[in-house]
């Protein structure tokens, strides 16, 4: 708000609104100091934002790509606002112009990892070719082409300058709309917004085309012809109804990520191309960061935000009844007094439920169902802990793309590697490291692969819980055969999620205490 109210009132309205001839009147020079005020508190404010966001950062040791990009970010914020406090010398334009070049380019390069928004790493590199080509005019113009500032290459790069931003805003809905994209599109609001920024655009310009072109050169640094239209006009029209539309999409989003993106995306817009002031470069910069941030982030958010529904087809209930009795009879060379039990709620919910125990430790797997169809599967060993508690080790399975992801798993500690690569490349690991080498030895990690597709937690001495997603973020079928099941036939065993619930119990064997008897402290022996 802070940055609209700086192109607003200083570079529109002050320069636009003074007279021609004469001294200005009161509102006027009333109006040029407060104008001057926003100047200076928009360059302090996103100095002082960019600094805290780069050592959150380096303090979140994020890697080296991450710490690196963020240091020089955090240079080219103060070289970008020492004019805001003192004199600089004319040869800190070219300066300030590398290492803002370098500063877009490294935080740009953050944003690219496996299991991140695709469209958000395609997007923020097109994004910033206007601003490295704004760098690469001033860097030109001070070493290549002192002799031709104004014409020749000069203004052939500032000429692409302007087609790669009109390009940028024309591709942001594909790019950086909120996902799934198929729902975007269909949202009344934003297409309203941007077809009346179309249609007013339209109109002003037809009415008051001198003052348009002078308020955009104003503004953002966008040239037109001040004469007659420009023969870009059209273009320039259908990138402002398209980048209108992309951030009111974003601004209406349900994730905050995709909100920050939004946001990231209007201040680089506020920013302008043609940077009259050092200061101008902090608002692009605070964008990009912004965009680079969150795009570590939103695709997990819009995944789970998505409606929870079930994505298995419907099994019968009398095949499904027959599957149970196989699932709790192959469970006996295992577990001890299994017994199993199928409840039903409203809206079509179905609970079947089999319990256990081994050594003392009980043993319960649910496995939800709403119309028939698989939800979730559940499986407890020793005492049900809500998942939103924090655990002592979590391990969840990175899904393959195209099946969405696991509903998140309880917080942990810090992120841990096992040494074993195909272990690592397949489960990410968090919280306590003694614990995960008790749990996950050469034999256990090697059946995990095979077995576990969802999330497990480790709450120290008091349970296990494992919890999985047919469908979503986890096969389809995996470790219920569901598309046999769906079509009436029985497998002639269940052995995939026997062989799963037999690995969580030995997990949890290996971890976990009996309790101890009613009314005998725990910490005495009972004879």
């Amino acid at each position: 708000m802070v940055a609209l109210a700086e192109v607003a009132i200083n570079r529109i309205a002050v320069p636009m609104l003074r007279p021609t001839s004469g001294p200005p009147p009161v509102w006027h020079t009333a109006l040029d100091y407060v104008g001057l005020f926003v100047f200076y508190f928009t360059g302090a404010l996103a100095m002082l934002v960019i600094l805290a966001r780069s050592v959150s950062a380096l303090d979140a040791g994020r890697g080296l790509r991450d710490a690196i990009a963020h240091v020089v970010l955090g240079i080219t914020a103060l070289l970008s606002a020492f004019p805001l406090f003192v004199s600089v010398p004319p040869w800190t334009t070219v300066a300030l112009a590398i290492t803002f070049a370098v500063a877009v380019l490294a935080v740009a390069a953050t944003v690219f990892g496996k299991h991140r928004d695709l469209g958000v790493q395609l997007g923020l590199p097109v994004l910033v070719v206007p601003l490295l080509l704004h760098s690469a005019t001033v860097i030109g113009a001070e070493f290549l082409w002192a002799e031709n500032t104004f014409d020749g290459p000069v203004q052939t790069v500032l000429q692409a300058g302007v087609w790669s931003l009109a390009a940028a805003a024309i591709l942001s809905p594909y790019l950086f709309a909120p996902r799934p994209f198929a729902t975007s599109v269909t949202r009344p609001i934003p297409v309203i917004v941007a077809m009346s920024l179309a249609a007013v655009g339209a109109l002003v310009a037809r009415l008051w085309y001198g003052k348009v072109a002078k308020a955009a050169e104003l503004a953002i640094g966008i040239e037109m012809s001040p004469t007659h239209a420009d023969q870009r006009l059209a273009l320039y029209l259908l990138a402002v109804a398209t980048l209108g539309w992309t951030i009111t999409s974003c601004a209406l989003a349900a994730t905050e990520s995709r909100r920050t993106i939004g946001a990231g995306i209007g201040l680089v817009l506020l920013g302008g191309y043609a940077f009259v002031w050092p200061q101008h470069y902090l608002l692009p910069l605070l964008g990009v960061a912004l965009i680079a941030d969150a795009a570590r982030r939103v695709r997990d958010e819009e995944l789970e935000a998505m409606p929870y529904v079930a994505h298995a087809p419907p099994v019968p209930d009398g095949t499904w009844s027959t599957y149970i009795g196989m699932i709790t009879q192959g469970l006996r060379r295992t577990l001890a007094d299994v017994h199993s039990l199928t409840t039903r709620g409203d809206g079509g919910l179905a609970s079947s439920i089999i319990v256990g125990e081994v050594k003392g430790v009980p043993v319960r797997a649910r496995i939800e169902r709403v119309d028939g169809k698989v939800l979730a599967i559940d499986v407890v060993i020793g005492r049900e802990i809500d998942e939103l508690r924090g655990a002592t080790l979590t391990v969840w399975a990175v899904p393959e793309r195209g099946l969405g992801t696991n509903p998140a798993a309880p917080p942990a500690g810090p992120l841990i590697k096992s040494g074993d690569a195909r272990f690592d490349e397949r489960f990410r690991v968090r919280g306590n490291a003694a614990a995960f080498a008790t749990l996950f030895d050469d034999g256990r990690r090697e059946r995990a692969l095979t077995y576990l597709a969802g999330w497990l937690a480790y709450w120290e001495r008091e349970g296990v819980r494992y919890r999985v997603y047919p469908g979503r973020g986890a096969p389809l079928d995996h470790p219920l055969p569901l598309s046999d099941l769906a079509h009436g036939k029985v497998p002639p065993n269940a052995e995939e999620i026997i062989a799963s619930i037999e690995l969580l119990v030995e997990l949890g064997t290996q971890v976990l205490e009996p309790p101890a008897p009613v009314g005998v402290p725990s910490d005495l022996e009972v004879s």
